[in-house]
C-alpha cells in the first residue's frame, strides 16, 4: 500500500495527509520483526499464526451467522473456533495435511491435463504437477517441516516487505506526485 506525500493530491479529487514517518518506520519494523520471528522459531510462530488466522475467522463467521439468527451455525462455529485455539498443535497438523492433500489433488489434475499436451512443451505439462504432488506428498509425511520451511520463507518475504517499507519511509522524494500513476 503506497504512502501518500504531502501536499500530493489525493484520490477523489482532495489532499490526502500523508501518514507520520515514524508510524511508517515502525510499520515496517513490526513487519520484519514478524518475519525474523517466523525465520528463528518456523514451527512454534508458523503454526500459532496459522491455528490463530483459522480460529478467528471461524469465530468471525460465528458471530456472523449469529447475528443473522441463525443460532446452531454460529454457535457450532464458535465452538469450532475456540476447540482449535485450545488445540494449536493438532489443528496446525489439521490444516497442513488439507493442505497436503490439496496440492496432491492439484498436482494430479494439472498432470492428468499437462501430459495432453507433453509433447509440445514437457516442462510446462509436467514438472509443474509433479512438483505439486510432491509438496502434497511431503506435507502429509512431514507436516512440521513443511510448515516450517513455509514459515522460513514467509520469514525471509516478510523481513524483506518491512525493510523495503522502512526504506520508502527514510529515503528521499523528488518525484512530483500529481505525475505518478499508483496501481493497488
Amino acid at each position: 500500500m503506497p504512502v501518500p506525500m504531502r501536499g500530493g493530491s489525493g484520490g477523489a479529487g482532495g489532499a490526502q495527509r500523508a501518514f507520520p514517518k515514524g508510524t511508517v518506520i515502525a510499520i515496517g519494523a513490526i513487519v520484519g520483526v514478524i518475519g525474523v520471528g517466523l525465520v528463528v522459531w518456523p514451527f512454534f510462530s508458523a503454526s500459532w499464526i496459522l491455528v490463530v488466522l483459522f480460529a478467528s475467522a471461524l469465530i468471525a463467521n460465528g458471530a456472523v451467522l449469529l447475528a443473522r439468527g441463525r443460532s446452531i451455525g454460529g454457535i457450532l462455529l464458535v465452538v469450532a473456533g475456540v476447540i482449535a485455539l485450545a488445540f494449536t498443535g493438532a489443528t496446525a497438523r489439521a490444516l497442513v495435511s488439507f493442505v497436503g492433500f490439496g496440492l496432491i489433488a492439484f498436482g494430479a489434475l494439472w498432470l492428468a491435463v499437462g501430459l495432453r499436451f507433453a509433447r509440445h512443451r514437457p516442462s510446462i505439462g509436467i514438472v509443474p504437477g509433479a512438483v505439486l504432488l510432491a509438496g502434497g506428498i511431503l506435507a502429509l509425511l512431514w507436516p512440521g517441516v513443511a510448515l516450517s520451511i513455509a514459515a522460513v520463507v514467509a520469514g525471509l518475504v516478510l523481513i524483506a516487505v518491512g525493510a523495503a517499507i522502512i526504506w520508502g519511509a527514510t529515503r528521499p522524494r523528488r518525484v512530483d506526485p500529481g505525475a505518478t500513476t499508483i496501481i493497488i
